[in-house]
């Protein structure tokens, strides 16, 4: 059945639309005025309203129904995330095996957090360090946001390119710098940009070298991320093109329309753009496999199931308080990501508004347009699709801020799972789909929305985060740098200098972007 053959009756449609907004939560209202800030905030107030009433009632009207040709909910839909539906090596470690297991007394590092960053730092200390370092973790390896993202291996920022981190640094300087001059400003957001896409850039590559080293099976592919716009974002994208040209950026690249359907399969009639060198992977895989990697030093120990409940200086020390017991540490690295301002609260006084929790939403369908590029990474204007490994496609939208106690709830929205698949069917060959999962997971970003790589207390508490949803590269290189600071070795190339990377960035605006002194 094409696309004309199919129009949905008045009352198939009326019932939608009542069916749609008798399901709307508080979650669905927060959704939609971002949306409105991000699509329509260079408009007035009452235009951005009448913009986002009619891109309502259009999708709800006529998008929306007429897609449920093609795409239906399975009965008993699952919240369980696609990554985390596979069989996890690691659930419950080390109580699964060994029951009796208690937490040591003291190591010489503690890391909050399982995830990309947290795993990362695991990884690096079982090759250069020497001494005890845990790993704790509050639910399973994986569980939060390495487990709930779209499985897109990045080469820069998470949409536009460098373009992803110089606009939102751009309008930090103007909110923070008004000493500055316009010219100024641009040129240190530039400067932020080029310094980020470098540090990715080099994740990226010992990424790909560790997977080949350590023999990964993470579903690595890389096979690029293509970018399609509409007329109202195109702006945005012509000027990510002109600053990745500005500052040389070769992988970030314009494509014509008949590019973008032969690289990803979809149709649009504006030009694109593709990260040539970005990839596609199993997220939780790569977190798993790196750990076990990890854990093969008897110098590193992770314990899941494990919430920190407290983590409070002592001296030159620190405790690190959960249900099973203490430890006692030199360092702590918070890779907690979007639990910060709520585990690390006491730490935050200079900079209460560090992380900004962020939900974002994806969804799995089985079926789907097979002009859909496989294992490549692609993106429009309000979503994000892959089609995995297993033939069926990982998509997902949203993008907004939540208060830090809801971070990490579970609270997927059947108005954005509905549309994003509706989205799907303007860009491919309609092709029956069923959705078989939907979920939530909770990215962090700082003010600035640039990473967080440094110390955030001057003394032996690390922080590893702020990554924005583009954390699947980013965390990598940084882990290592963290474990070469807590070991007193020089990090040579720097990729995560101070300056740019470090928390204290925001404690002292004269700081910002310029090598600190002494």
């Amino acid at each position: 059945m094409s696309r004309q053959e199919h129009s949905p009756s008045f009352t198939t449609r009326l019932r939608v639309v009542l069916g749609l907004l008798a399901a709307l939560r508080w979650r669905d209202i927060c959704s939609a005025r971002q949306l409105m800030k991000t699509r329509f905030g260079q408009y007035p107030m009452p235009l951005r309203l009448f913009k986002l009433l009619c891109w309502s009632v259009d999708a709800m009207w006529r998008q929306i129904p007429e897609s449920m040709a093609w795409v239906q909910l399975d009965e008993n839909i699952s919240h369980t995330p696609y990554w985390l539906s596979a069989e996890n090596p690691l659930e419950n470690h080390p109580w699964a095996r060994e029951p009796g297991t208690s937490l040591p007394e003291s190591a010489d590092v503690v890391v909050v957090g399982a995830g990309f960053g947290g795993a990362s730092v695991a990884y690096h200390w079982s090759r250069q360090g020497s001494e005890n370092l845990v790993v704790l973790e509050r639910g399973e390896a994986a569980n939060g946001a390495a487990g709930r993202n779209g499985g897109i291996v990045v080469m820069a920022g998470g949409i536009y390119h460098g373009f992803y981190v110089y606009e939102p640094v751009l309008e930090y300087l103007k909110a923070t710098r008004a000493d500055m001059s316009a010219a100024d400003r641009d040129e240190l957001a530039a400067s932020f940009a080029a310094v980020y896409v470098r540090a990715v850039q080099a994740s990226h590559e010992s990424i790909e070298a560790t997977i080949r080293a350590e023999g990964i099976d993470c579903d690595y592919a890389r096979r690029g991320w293509v970018f399609f716009v509409d007329t109202q974002a195109s702006k945005k994208l012509e000027a990510s093109l002109a600053l990745g040209s500005r500052l040389g950026h070769s992988d970030w690249v314009r494509r014509a329309p008949g590019e973008v359907r032969r690289r990803s399969g979809a149709a649009t009639e504006l030009d694109g753009a593709e990260s040539l060198a970005s990839a596609t992977w199993h997220p939780a895989k790569w977190v798993w496999s790196i750990l076990e990697a990890a854990l093969r030093k008897p110098h590193v120990s992770l314990f899941t199931r494990t919430e920190v409940n407290s983590v409070r200086r002592d001296g030159e020390n620190y405790i690190v308080r959960t249900p099973r017991g203490a430890i006692r540490a030199r360092c702590v690295v918070n890779a907690t990501e979007a639990h910060t301002s709520t585990l690390f609260k006491d730490f935050l006084t200079p900079f209460p508004d560090l992380i900004r929790p962020h939900k974002e939403q994806g969804m799995y369908g089985e079926g789907g347009p097979p002009s859909m590029a496989p294992r490549v990474g692609i993106s429009g204007y309000l979503g994000w699709y892959v089609k995995v490994a297993s033939g069926g496609i990982v998509f997902g939208s949203d993008h907004t801020p939540v208060a830090p106690s809801l971070a990490g709830k579970t609270r997927p929205s059947r108005f954005i799972t509905r549309y994003t698949a509706a989205d799907m069917e303007k860009h491919w060959d309609p092709e029956p789909m069923r959705v078989t999962r939907e979920w939530t997971g909770t990215t962090a970003q700082s003010p600035d929305k640039f990473p967080l790589v440094g110390l955030l207390d001057g003394r032996g508490l690390y922080m590893l985060g702020g990554f924005a949803g583009a954390g699947s590269a980013v965390s990598f290189n940084a882990g290592e740098t963290l474990v070469r600071r807590m070991l007193g070795k020089q990090c040579d190339p720097d990729y995560h200098p101070e300056e740019f990377f470090s928390p204290l960035r925001f404690t002292d605006p004269a700081r910002y972007g310029r090598r600190p002194q002494g």
